[in-house]
């Protein structure tokens, strides 16, 4: 096997770990001057009714009570209590996942390390960008307090267990309730 197969083969290994779902950002935006210890209670955002926003091939009761009852447990672990009638938080969330494509040249045999992309033969890979957003607003004030954002570049069909919902809702859900600063 030539060098350049070997980088070649090493350079789409690494995208297709990449975009394998092993990476997932995170962003975590907050109100600085609420005192988050106050919160004691939720319940969903609309009526308090669970409501899932996301694209309908995702909409299957499975995957929503997956996805309800991770969100439930990980807030109840935290020490937040779900109450229809007085919560002191409302929590939604949305779905995003969008279809993307990257484009991966494999350099011919004899093309030397310089090569040039449009003289070799290119390979089109297929995967998923998925957002999460989970929002947290003070039921009192009507307005957001707390929001993550993921973002995660997924396989085609990706892996909707339990178990990796509840991952995914635990990384989200790490930094709540933020740490207090200073």
């Amino acid at each position: 096997m030539k060098i350049q197969n070997r980088i070649s083969l090493i350079v789409f290994l690494g995208l297709i770990l990449f975009l394998s779902g092993c990476s997932m950002r995170i962003q975590n935006t907050y109100d600085h001057e609420v005192d988050f210890s106050k919160y004691k209670t939720f319940c969903w955002m609309t009526g308090c009714e669970f409501k899932f926003a996301g694209p309908s091939y995702l909409n299957d009761s499975l995957l929503r009570e997956n996805l309800k009852t991770a969100i439930i447990d990980e807030l109840e672990s935290k020490g937040l209590k779900q109450d229809t009638d007085n919560p002191d938080l409302l929590v939604g969330f949305t779905i995003t996942v969008k279809d993307e494509q990257a484009i991966v040249y494999h350099p011919a045999e004899d093309t030397p390390v310089y090569y040039k992309p449009l003289e070799s033969e290119r390979e089109v890979v297929n995967y998923l960008k998925g957002s999460l957003i989970i929002g947290m607003a003070d039921s009192k004030e009507s307005r957001m307090v707390w929001q993550s954002h993921a973002i995660s570049y997924m396989e085609s069909n990706p892996d909707l267990s339990e178990k990796n919902i509840r991952k995914g809702i635990k990384l989200v859900l790490k930094n709540y309730p933020p740490k207090s600063t200073p």
